[in-house]
């Protein structure tokens, strides 16, 4: 909030011509936005890097740094700011190069004031829901997943699978609850493929309405419904030589599921309005927080299509199974919000810090990351219990030696306590691990990244067999439901 009133979004305009700007300063002004201008690609980065900046409306042809050298910048910077491409160069070749460095859309000039009005609106949509769903702060995608995510053996599990998966071309269901971290762990499949260099492309297949999903992936031509005003290139096309990232692929309607297998089965699709094939060389990588086999079972999803999609799977575990990590994720958010306002933060009292390891986080990282930034907000110095405010929500009533290992009072040192959660969460893990391997230790440390005499070592400290490990799981399960 500012001076009362709720903060404008603010939309960069990079172009060369004077009159341009003025143009669509004008325009945004009218729609309610905050209008900032550059008159070339090297202004409109300085903007960019000090400014907080929502959409960019940005011309292919300037002086100093062109379009495509600011989009391909921007992406590094913040590949979630959607960059609308408006120039009088246009051609549908320009267009689909521009969306695949990363453009939201893009309109030519002279445009048509209503159409560009509704592609900013629709990527400020994108945007404002993107800090609502995001559980990392942005520019993640140069960091290693233990950097972003926690250095859990959960967590290295995951890259362990990653790493295995990477190099080839299958395609990839990563499923886990909402909040997890899916697409981070997406766009780091992307990131270590030999398709590095193409289009990272997402598609929330549960925002694009029904009557739009088709036109989304596969594009449409000029005049093939009402509203197509031009010809416009699908995520399919985008993403060709890339990776295309279908999130929350269970809300695909069934009537398109047979055109998105078709499509990855012969490796061409046909525009909305179209009757030529054109070929597309992409790598699916595909995310869910249900079940797809459930979801099978009842109909709602082909199962030819799941058998096709599911050619290698990885689960994203809970915030609750790797709660290790809540003590790194705690300082990446804490950091992150001290920067945001400006203000020196020492820290959580132990008794905020017993808070965060006893709850449950239904909401994962996503609710850690809202609960820390507000708590941030309220905040002295230092963060209290207070501050974080999750009574609420779903809490075990009182740590105790079986959660936490032993209770902060004062007399136990933040270090043992981290230490004896670790160790049991090391366990499960490990023991889970085993129980995978059918007890073959030398896979369970490939599977973990870890070296054989560690594997050895923690088996024999933790007395884990896999026996023993199906026993405990059992019963877990046992008191989980009651």
């Amino acid at each position: 909030m500012k001076g009362g009133d709720v903060e404008r979004l603010r939309v960069l305009i990079a172009d060369d011509e004077e009159d341009m700007r003025w143009t669509l300063s004008a325009l945004m002004t009218k729609e309610g936005l905050e209008a900032l201008e550059a008159k070339d690609g090297d202004d409109a980065m300085a903007i960019l890097r000090r400014e907080n900046v929502d959409a960019v409306l940005l011309d292919l042809r300037m002086p100093g740094m062109d379009g495509m050298h600011f989009l391909k910048e921007a992406q590094r910077i913040d590949p979630h700011t959607p960059i609308i491409v408006v120039t009088g160069f246009g051609s549908i070749e320009s267009a689909v190069e521009a969306m695949k460095v990363g453009a939201f859309d893009y309109v030519t000039k002279p445009f048509d004031a209503e159409e560009l009005r509704s592609i900013t609106h629709r990527a400020l949509g994108v945007r404002r829901k993107h800090k609502e769903r995001s559980p990392f702060p942005s520019g993640e995608t140069d960091r290693h997943l233990w950097e972003s995510m926690g250095g859990s053996l959960a967590m290295r599990g995951v890259a362990s699978e990653m790493a295995l998966v990477s190099p080839t071309d299958y395609t990839v269901i990563i499923t886990g609850e909402t909040g997890t971290g899916k697409e981070v762990v997406a766009r780091g499949i992307h990131r270590m493929s030999s398709r590095a260099d193409g289009a990272f492309v997402p598609v929330d297949c549960g925002s694009v309405p029904r009557t739009l999903i088709e036109s989304e992936l596969f594009g449409h031509e000029k005049g093939s419904f009402t509203g197509a005003v031009r010809l416009r290139p699908g995520k399919f096309e985008v993403a060709s030589r890339g990776t295309l990232f279908l999130d929350e692929i269970s809300n695909l309607p069934l009537d398109i599921q047979p055109k998105l297998l078709r499509a990855l089965q012969e490796k061409t699709i046909v525009r909305v309005g179209g009757n030529e094939p054109i070929e597309v060389d992409i790598r699916v990588i595909a995310a869910t927080n249900r079940s797809l086999p459930s979801m099978v079972e009842e109909q709602s999803f082909r199962r030819d299509l799941y058998y096709r999609l599911n050619e290698f799977s990885i689960t994203v575990p809970p915030l609750s199974e790797r709660r290790e990590d809540i003590v790194f994720l705690g300082k990446e958010f804490l950091d992150e919000s001290a920067r945001e306002l400006g203000k020196n933060i020492d820290g959580i009292t132990e008794e905020g810090l017993e808070l965060l390891l006893s709850y449950e986080w239904p909401g994962n990282v996503r609710e850690l990351r809202n609960v820390l930034r507000k708590a941030a907000l309220r905040c002295d110095t230092r963060i209290t219990a207070e501050d974080l405010n999750v009574s609420a929500g779903p809490r075990k009533p009182q740590p105790t030696q079986v959660q936490l290992g032993a209770r902060v009072n004062g007399e136990t040192s933040l270090k043992e306590v981290v230490h004896r959660i670790t160790e049991r969460v090391e366990r499960q893990v490990i023991a889970k691990a085993m129980e995978t391997a059918h007890g073959n230790k030398a896979e369970v440390a490939r599977m973990l990244m870890v070296d054989y005499k560690t594997i050895h070592s923690k088996v024999r400290q933790y007395d884990i067999s896999v026996h023993r490990a199906k026993n405990e799981r059992s019963v877990r399960e046992q008191e989980s439901q009651t």
